[in-house]
Formats: C-alpha cells, sequence, structure tokens
C-alpha cells in the first residue's frame, strides 16, 4: 500500500513537471487569458531589427471552422518589468485549417523579452 502511494505521488510530481515549459521557450512566452479553442502557437522567430525586438509567431487553426485569434504582446525588460504602456487586444481572424504567422515590433528599443497573451473568447 505504501509503495503505491508513493509510486503514485511520484507520478503526480513528474507529470506536474514535465506540462511547465522550459524557461526561454516559445511556450513560456504565451499566456493564455481565458479560453483557446484549436488554435496552436508554433515556433517563434524572434531577432532585433534596427535596435527593435521583432517576434514572428507561428500560428495554426487545427480546426475545420473559422475561428478569430484575440491576442497583445507585453513588451518587457530583462527583469521582466514592462517597458511600455499595455496594448489593446487585436483580432486576427483564421480560417479553417489556415496557417499564418503573427509579426510584431516592440515600440521601444529598450524591450528585451515579450508575452504574448490570447484567447478566442
Amino acid at each position: 500500500m505504501r509503495r503505491t502511494c508513493l509510486a503514485l505521488i511520484a507520478a503526480a510530481l513528474l507529470a506536474g513537471c514535465a506540462s511547465q515549459p522550459e524557461p526561454g521557450s516559445a511556450a513560456s512566452k504565451v499566456v493564455t487569458m481565458g479560453q483557446l479553442d484549436d488554435i496552436d502557437v508554433g515556433p517563434m522567430r524572434v531577432a532585433r531589427e534596427n535596435g527593435f525586438l521583432t517576434v514572428k509567431v507561428a500560428l495554426n487553426n487545427a480546426s475545420g471552422s473559422n475561428q478569430t485569434l484575440f491576442y497583445r504582446f507585453a513588451w518587457l525588460d530583462n527583469d521582466g518589468f514592462p517597458v511600455a504602456d499595455e496594448e489593446g487586444w487585436k483580432a486576427l481572424p483564421l480560417y479553417g485549417g489556415q496557417a499564418s504567422f503573427l509579426p510584431a515590433i516592440a515600440p521601444t528599443p529598450k524591450a528585451t523579452d515579450f508575452r504574448l497573451e490570447v484567447h478566442t473568447r
């Protein structure tokens, strides 16, 4: 009985650790603010162009129906603090099965990191 309980606890701890995104990974940059229906956020390309942080995010509507992705970027400094005013929500329509890229440019050269906030409803 004791071994079974220990095994279940260990499995739960491992499952919890496995579900956490790696720091600095694309998954760690995305925050779902509500519901996110059938839209997969894929790889991100990040570069600095003319002193400004630029991002391109791959998106895929995995459903057969049209979806609207609502998103906004939070631009951050090295310590994770905002360096620009909070953006308003933007809408991006995606047709059923459509793959697309979401481009963004930081509003200030002070931005060294970002967070992408998304939802579909």
